[in-house]
């Protein structure tokens, strides 16, 4: 994102330190590429276990 100073002279914004540091998280815990695939919601995981669990409605 761009902002206007004072002196008329457009700088660039900083970066979204959160949203990027959320991203790397969820890359790592394999909710993003991960190699399996819930099959209601499509969020990946790295176990079988947890996409199947992911949108699994308990009784």
């Amino acid at each position: 994102m761009i902002s206007v100073k004072e002196d008329g002279l457009l700088v660039r914004d900083e970066s979204f330190v959160k949203y990027r540091r959320l991203l790397r998280r969820a890359e790592n815990e394999g909710r993003i590429d991960g190699p399996n695939k819930c099959l209601v919601c499509g969020m990946r995981y790295l176990s079988k276990d947890e996409a199947e669990a992911c949108c699994n409605i308990a009784p």
